[in-house]
């Protein structure tokens, strides 16, 4: 069933493996949206996968393009955007897609990042070591607190805040659903 939602981008945010490219698409379709992945913008624009901008240029180039490529969003309407972990976590980003649309955070606990990343950590240039072997176990775990820790206080100030573990795909989409309808009502409710 689908909602009617007038068009607006929503951003979705949180940290990586929180099921922001998973939970897009569908939550897109719900509201009669399109749907488009930050990571996948950015790979087609560079013509280089995330891990090789990283290789090459380290994360401050990979920030650059990223911010760059966040601003861009600024001509889609009635889309969902899936943004890397680390997009949101800067004051510049995050009071730019603050203003320029709705945030969802995509909330999980540590221990349920760790199960979800430990076997992708080979594909994602902050989960690996200085060599670029990905972590594992309690290094594995470390990192995940680590970066949490320090992005959190971002991710807190969006505009919606859905805690999703324990939630199947179809129930955060419809925990992402209510959030935003009770968001959209406290807005009205402001006029």
């Amino acid at each position: 069933m689908q909602e009617r939602w007038p068009p607006i981008r929503l951003y979705l945010t949180g940290f990586m493996g929180c099921g922001k490219s998973t939970i897009g698409p569908l939550l897109a379709r719900r509201l009669g949206y399109s749907f488009v992945d930050l990571d996948v913008l950015i790979e087609r624009q560079t013509g280089k996968t995330i891990p090789e901008i990283f290789a090459t240029g380290g994360e401050g180039a990979f920030r650059a393009v990223e911010r760059a490529v966040l601003r861009q969003t600024a001509m889609l309407e009635a889309y969902v955007i899936a943004t890397g972990g680390g997009t949101l976590a800067s004051e510049e980003n995050l009071d730019w897609a603050l203003r320029n649309g709705c945030v969802v955070y995509l909330q999980v606990s540590i221990e349920e990042l760790v199960q979800r990343l430990a076997p992708a950590a080979r594909d994602r240039p902050m989960l690996q070591d200085w060599r670029r072997q990905p972590l594992q176990g309690a290094a594995l775990r470390q990192r995940i607190a680590s970066l949490l820790r320090r992005r959190e206080a971002w991710y807190l100030r969006a505009h919606c805040v859905v805690s999703t573990d324990g939630l199947s795909v179809a129930e955060t989409v419809e925990a992402v659903l209510q959030a935003l309808r009770v968001y959209r009502s406290s807005r009205n409710e402001r006029r």
